[in-house]
């Protein structure tokens, strides 16, 4: 297995991984009212939207649903029966997960937000330095990717 020098060129981590649970939250129904937040959010941290999917369902009007990004994803899943909502947040390069926060607190006006951050692509050594596994290879991927990408409602 190869493992780039990182005394040649700068390293850097995959990406951020936000992991959020809402408690007490609302406004959880609506497939289009969800869709825009996420679009929102994507926007807010200045991701590259590829792909949008999601599904409304019937039988208690939660929703699932994911945006690809050239950066990652965003994912959510709502059980409005028990006012809660989980969502993922993943994204690499020049993108800012963390600035999707404030758009999803202002959707869901959640009574409690549970986040746990973490940093994807590296280890931490037992001295507790982040040792990343990938060099500067990361930002031609998403040029490449971002020359690909559609706007979901084009």
């Amino acid at each position: 297995m190869h493992t780039p020098s990182s005394e040649s060129q700068p390293v850097y981590p995959l990406g951020q991984h936000i992991i959020v649970d809402l408690f007490d939250a609302s406004n959880l129904i609506g497939e289009r009212h969800i869709e825009k937040m996420m679009i929102e959010c994507a926007t807010t941290a200045h991701a590259t939207i590829l792909q949008t999917h999601l599904h409304p369902f019937e039988t208690n009007g939660g929703v699932s649903g994911m945006i690809i990004l050239a950066e990652s994803h965003i994912s959510i899943h709502t059980w409005p029966e028990y006012n809660f909502a989980a969502m993922d947040i993943f994204m690499c390069g020049e993108a800012q997960p963390e600035l999707c926060l404030a758009v999803i607190e202002a959707c869901f006006q959640p009574g409690r937000m549970v986040i746990h951050t973490l940093t994807r692509g590296g280890s931490v050594s037992r001295t507790g330095e982040f040792q990343p596994l990938l060099n500067n290879q990361l930002h031609a991927t998403l040029k490449t990717a971002s020359k690909r990408s559609i706007h979901p409602h084009d």
